[in-house]
């Protein structure tokens, strides 16, 4: 079974994830930026993790799930990292990854899959 139907992608997640997507510097002056229930921080271990953040749909797909995606915005430019249907462990574990990433997208060796 899915996490998510295409319906949920079309309607949702892609218009969602293409805010990120601006011709300028990332900025993200949506209105949705401020809401704490989308938008917020990475946090690992009790700590907000600089460049780290996540966005949050609630009650998505079949299975009605929680699902995250995280997002590292460094150098003006917003990467995507990668997404996971929340619970606890997945939760800490994943947001802990996000620092691995930023030090491989601050050092060049990260893998570049595409522009939105």
């Amino acid at each position: 079974m899915g996490v998510f139907t295409d319906q949920d992608y079309t309607t949702q997640l892609r218009p969602d994830a293409e805010l990120l997507k601006t011709d300028d510097p990332f900025d993200p002056n949506h209105p949705k930026f401020s809401n704490s229930k989308f938008w917020g921080p990475a946090a690992a271990l009790g700590k907000i993790v600089k460049y780290g953040h996540k966005m949050k749909w609630h009650n998505l797909g079949p299975g009605h799930v929680q699902l995250r995606l995280c997002v590292v915005i460094l150098q003006k430019c917003a990467y995507i990292c990668n997404s996971y249907v929340k619970d606890d462990k997945a939760d800490a574990r994943e947001m802990a990854r996000v620092w691995i990433k930023i030090q491989k997208i601050e050092d060049g060796t990260f893998v570049y899959g595409g522009k939105l």
